[in-house]
């Protein structure tokens, strides 16, 4: 059997300050769906390094924020929430599961596994993947300068990872900004 590459476009809308802005925003884009979340703060113990949390939700990314025991109650301060949409496919949960997957490993690899708090699902999968992160700020105007630090700063616009079945090896590379040409 012939394993396909997949290739996903996620709009990313951030960054939002608090989990009450998340609600507002996807209120205002219903019948958008957001598969997809990333979070950056300070963990209690760490006064000058940001750690990094990517989930995935079936709900609103509010609801999900909100669960009891969520990991966003272990950061002392929010510096950025994200909230993302696949827009290139109707996704389903393997899509909304892969796509998890590679951006927790990417970030874990650029990061290190101490600065990420997902403790599952940051493993790369099996197969080939490209991820196309496209960024808007809560206004939903494209980004063309991102802010020291943040997490499109940090993350790949693109991601890619190829699985060598024959050695094991997982190769990960990624394109750091996306180079907008011009309108016409």
């Amino acid at each position: 059997m012939v394993i396909l590459d997949k290739t996903y476009s996620i709009r990313w809308f951030g960054p939002f300050a608090s989990v009450d802005e998340v609600k507002v925003f996807e209120e205002n884009r219903k019948p958008m769906s957001f598969q997809l979340y990333l979070l950056q703060g300070n963990k209690p113990y760490l006064r000058y390094r940001d750690s990094f949390y990517c989930g995935q939700t079936k709900r609103s990314v509010y609801c999900r924020l909100t669960d009891e025991g969520h990991h966003i109650n272990d950061f002392k301060t929010i510096t950025g929430i994200w909230i993302g949409s696949i827009s290139n496919v109707d996704p389903s949960p393997e899509d909304i599961n892969f796509t998890e997957n590679v951006i927790t490993a990417h970030i874990r690899s650029i990061e290190g596994e101490k600065n990420i708090l997902n403790k599952i699902n940051y493993k790369f999968p099996k197969h080939n993947a490209y991820i196309v992160n496209i960024w808007h700020n809560v206004k939903s105007q494209r980004y063309q300068r991102y802010a020291k630090y943040s997490i499109p700063d940090e993350l790949p616009d693109l991601m890619g990872h190829e699985y060598d079945k024959d050695a094991d090896k997982h190769l990960i590379f990624g394109a750091p900004k996306i180079k907008w040409l011009g309108e016409e």
